[in-house]
Formats: structure tokens, sequence, C-alpha cells
């Protein structure tokens, strides 16, 4: 049955979209009602009137109306959107014509598409927003297949910057990534990738060739993604260049290494009999604990030809020192490494031996027993100089700027030994310089850890300074001091474990991040236990976290298992990390971090310690630095 033009007029009308025809004239022919409401004028005031003028308006038809309607098309089209106002519509076009083609009229329905435009905006401010963030990230964001050489599907652009690559190079060439990890840590990547399949999620770290050619650490986490069914799909993870964490861990084993030597040639100094003895020790002392490949040790002789003496020698023959003649003249054989360290009392050193011009004479050598880098060192007693130490080492960082001021430190032990066994002087001097050696190591071991941490830069010495304080206020001797003001200095040395980007974290630590933060007391103990302090040093770091309660970490020790130097050095580090700002959050100042010790004395803290400490503020005005 057909319907009638009211019925027809009720349905076109009933439609919520404005709805409009026109003809090849673009004159309006009907509207519904909906299409009045948003032109806010009556039908009959829209009638035969180009649709332009009524709405939406503009200054001629909607953006391809026009061609459609010369190209003799049938049938809907649609168009482009456009704008009103602030709203945003999705035109739709449809032709009738009769049989010669000709145009009857063409229908057109506005879609209200506002809220569209918003999300599609709204995600497009998202996308840039993220891609901000990754490109400012310094973790490289990927995605890659779970089979065969784990090819890339995806990889941020910020692989430029951290890396030098383009990221198609990874996604273009399967290959790419296996080709460019270090040949020494290929299998081990690679064979240790299924386990991801086992527990989900796998972190490795591994050296990755930059576009530069040197080679870069990056810590490679990869989370394996799953369907609905548990089958695996793809995995997702990020690269991280830890290149300097790596190289500050290299270097604080080495300064470790270094002190250890150091204590050992402090062991040589007291237990030599005579000069010979003590540098035959100390060669020893430096080629087997301290890592290098050879070191000797000559005399400056004063007869003619001014020669060099090998006397002690580890690594290498004294004959074949004797055989290379060595002279401290002026002159072309005195111009060698040894001869003009001797001559200047001014120290030598190359840290790339093969393309040094003044080790040219010991290239072959060098070549033949390892050696990539050498010093030479004066032996000086005041201003004079007794002759020089020299060391060989197999790479260039055996001799880093703060290595080689260990190293000349050292030397100078050396002469002042062999002075003091020739004019049996200055023993206590020697004590000292030692002593001095080993502040300025613990000193230096400190300092890594700040280099990392900014935010806390300057936070061990202070605790160590208070601690000072503390036990001072209570009596203690000074030997005991000494050895507490020590650990105060490296007691957060185990942070050196820690990732540097959980350190300066601005957030709230996760229970994991935490977790990362609380093993860091350990890690200091076996970094410093190695070190033969004459002092609990290690145990004292081991156990600042400790509270009187059991309540702390990491063994959870109560009341008097717990060292009072510890317990001393629990209540300073508290009342500064109170009373200091932190990336999460200002500093609490003195007066709440004093409320704290004080609500807390015999429970987490010692009670003569929180006394002591509340003296040295409410009585005798302590301040920080």
């Amino acid at each position: 049955m057909a319907m009638s033009p009211e019925i027809w007029r009720h349905i076109f009308d009933a439609i919520d979209d404005p709805l409009f025809l026109h003809d090849e004239q673009f004159r309006t022919l009907l509207a519904n009602r909906a299409y009045c409401r948003e032109a806010g004028i009556p039908e009959a005031e829209a009638l035969g009137k180009p649709y332009w003028e009524v709405f939406p308006p503009g200054a001629g038809p909607l953006p391809g109306c026009l061609g459609t309607m010369t190209e003799g098309r049938t049938g809907s089209q649609q168009e482009e959107a456009v704008s009103v106002g602030e709203k945003h519509y999705g035109s739709r076009d449809y032709m009738v014509r009769d049989e010669q083609g000709k145009l009857r009229y063409a229908l057109h329905t506005l879609c209200d598409i506002t809220e569209q435009r918003k999300a599609e905006a709204a995600l497009g401010e998202s996308e840039q927003r993220l891609r901000h963030l990754v490109s400012f990230s310094p973790a490289v964001l990927y995605t890659c297949e779970v089979s065969g050489s784990y090819p890339a599907t995806f990889v941020s652009g910020n692989v430029r910057q951290q890396l030098g690559y383009a990221p198609e190079q990874f996604t273009d060439d399967p290959e790419f990534w296996r080709e460019h990890i270090h040949p020494d840590d290929r299998e081990r990547v690679f064979d240790a990738l299924p386990r991801l399949f086992e527990h989900k999620r796998h972190v490795h770290e591994y050296r990755f060739q930059h576009a530069d050619g040197s080679y870069r650490w990056m810590r490679d986490e990869l989370n394996l993604l799953c369907d609905a069914a548990g089958n695996p799909q793809k995995a997702i993870g990020y690269w991280l260049d830890i290149t300097e964490r790596r190289e500050a861990e290299r270097h604080l084993a080495r300064l470790s290494r270094m002190y250890r030597t150091i204590s050992q040639c402090n062991q040589a100094l007291v237990r030599a009999g005579d000069e010979l003895e003590l540098a035959r020790e100390m060669c020893r002392v430096l080629v087997e604990d301290g890592g290098y490949r050879a070191a000797w040790v000559g005399y400056a002789e004063t007869g003619a030809g001014k020669s060099i003496r090998p006397i002690a020698a580890a690594g290498i023959e004294p004959g074949e020192i004797e055989a290379m003649n060595l002279s401290w003249e002026d002159s072309e054989p005195g111009n060698g490494p040894t001869g003009s360290t001797v001559r200047s009392g001014e120290r030598r050193v190359s840290r790339d031996i093969l393309n040094d011009p003044l080790w040219a004479p010991f290239h072959q050598q060098a070549v033949k027993r390892g050696y990539a880098a050498a010093a030479a060192i004066p032996l000086k007693v005041n201003d004079r100089v007794l002759g020089a130490l020299d060391i060989y080492g197999a790479d260039a960082d055996a001799f880093a700027p703060d290595m080689i001021d260990l190293l000349t430190e050292l030397a100078g032990d050396i002469a002042f030994g062999i002075s003091n066994f020739r004019v049996r002087a200055e023993h206590m001097g020697i004590l000292e310089k030692l002593e001095r050696s080993l502040d300025h190591a613990v000193i230096a071991i400190a300092a890594t850890v700040e280099m990392r941490d900014p935010y806390t830069a300057g936070h061990q010495r202070r605790v160590a300074k208070l601690a000072v304080a503390i036990a001072r206020e209570m009596g203690l001797p000074d030997d005991q001091v000494q050895g507490l003001h020590m650990a105060g200095v490296v007691h957060d040395i185990g942070k050196i474990h820690v990732p540097a980007e959980i350190l300066a974290s601005p957030a709230k630590l996760s229970d994991a991040e935490f977790e990362i933060i609380k093993t860091h007391p350990l890690a200091g103990h076996e970094i410093l236990k190695v070190i033969d302090f004459p002092w609990p040093v290690a145990e004292i770091v081991y156990q600042h976290h400790e509270k009187l309660d059991g309540s702390g970490y990491p063994r959870g020790l109560k009341g008097d298992e717990i060292l009072l130097e510890a317990r001393i050095l629990t209540v300073a580090d508290v009342l500064e990390a109170m009373t200091s700002h932190r990336p999460y959050r200002p500093g609490f100042g003195i007066f709440p971090a004093l409320q704290e010790i004080y609500r807390n004395k015999g429970k987490f803290y010692d009670a003569a310690v929180v006394e002591a400490c509340l003296r040295l503020f409410m009585e005798r005005d302590y301040e920080w630095e």
C-alpha cells in the first residue's frame, strides 16, 4: 500500500539529522524540522533560496557538491565535513536524475560530528604528548616478534638520539638488532631469551653498537603479551642506556681493588725489614692485588752516565729492564719516560702506549706483553727524587686520573719508606700519609654515589658530621669516633647498585622499587668488607637502617645486637633525611625531625643517642653546613 505524502512528510520530519532537498540551481525545495531548527528559520523562509544562504552558511555549494552534480552521478556520496561556528557536520548527498540523466533534485543529510571531531582532536593531542614524552625519554620503546631473531616491529623515534639509528633500520632488517649486539654478549643474550616464555618478563644487560662504532651498555626489559587463551602474540620492551652506571660500577670496583692494594702496601711498610724488601713487596702487591701487568722500582744513580738501576720488579724480569740501559741524564738515552720522570720529578702517563712517541722504544715490548697503558712516577722525598716507579696496565682505565693520583700517593709512600729505612725518620709521617690516602679514597667512593644521585649530594657528609658530634657529646673515644666518621661518609655507597631512575624519581616509590632501595645496606657491606679498615666500617654501614625493636632492615636486628656506632648513625641519618629536600617532597624542618626521634626514643632509636642529639640542637646550637 502506497503511503500518503502526509506520512512521508511525518517520517521526513521525524529524522533527527538535518535533511533538505535542492534543485540544480541549489535552491531549497524541502527541509525537515531538524534542518529548520539548525538554520533558525521556518521552512517557508528557506524555500527557493540557495541553501548556503540558509544553512549551512557559506559562499557556495558544499565541498564536492558542484562537481558531483555535473558528473551525472546518482546515489549517495560522503562529502567533506563542514563547520558552522563551534559545530561540525558530516555532509552526505544523494542525486536523483530522470531517464535522460538530468538532475531532478539532490537530497542532503547533515550529521552532527562535533563530539567526534573533539574526540579526534583530543586523541591527536594525546598522541602528540606521548610522542613528545617518548622523544625526551631516555628509554627506547619497541615491540618485536617472539620467534627467530625476535625481529622488531616497532621502535620509538628517540632511538636516533640514543643509539644514532633510524627506527626503520630495526624494523626493515630482522637481523639488525642481533648483528649489532657485541659478539661476546650475543650468545648469552639469545640463550636467555627463552626464559621470557616461562616468566613473561625478562631483563638482561649487554653491549650494543652505537652508530658511531662505539659500544654502549643497554638494559633490555622485555615483557610477553599473550592472547586470552594465553598464547604468546608479541613482546613489548624498552632499551635504556646504562653505560654510565656500568662504568661507575667498573670504576668503583677498580677503586675498591686499589684500596685493597693500598691496604696491602700499608702492611708491607710495617712488615718490611729493609728498603729492598719494601720495594719488592710493593711491586708484588701492585701486580697480584692491583691487577697491573708489571711494576718495577729503579734508583737514580748519581755516577757517570746517571743510570737508572732496577732494584725490584714483578711481572717482568729485572734483567730485561737492565738490558734497556736506562738513564736520566739530559741526552737522547735519558729522554725516555723513566729518565725524564727522574730528571723533572714529574710523572709521565700514557693511556695509549702504541700511539705515544715518548714510549716508542717500548712498543715492541708492549705488544709482546699486552701493555696498553703505562705510567712512570717519581719516587720523591721532599724535592729529592730517589728514582721511579714504573707500572704497566692492560687497558687505559688502569690510569684514569683518580687512579693515577692514588698511584702517585703510593709512589710517595714508597719513597718515604725508602727514606725511612735510610734515615730512620718520618715514620709517623708515612702512616699519616697512608691514612690521608684512605680518607681520600673513601671520599672518592662517596662522591661516586652523589654523582648518580644529585638530590642527596652532601647527605653522607652531613650525616657523618652530625654522627661525630653526637658521639663526642656521648664521650666516645677518638678512635671509635674516627671509625664512625669513616662509616658515615660512605653509609649510602650501596646505592651505586640502585638504578638512577629510582634514586631520582619525583614520585612515591612502588613497593618493588622500595625493596630495591632496601638492598643498599647489604650492597654497601659487600663493597666495604674487602677493605681492611681498622674499624668495623662495613658492619656499621650494614646496620644503619636497623631499629631497636627489630622493625628495621635488612636483618631485623634488635637492641644490643646493633653496634653503638650504627645506632648513632641511624639517628643522624633520619634527622638529615627529614630536614633535607627530596625530589618527591620538601624538607620537614629540624623541629619535626627532632620530634620524630623523641617520640620513638627507646622504641626505634637508642635513648642515650637521642638525648645527646637533642642536647646538640637545643642547648649547643648545632647547625647544618
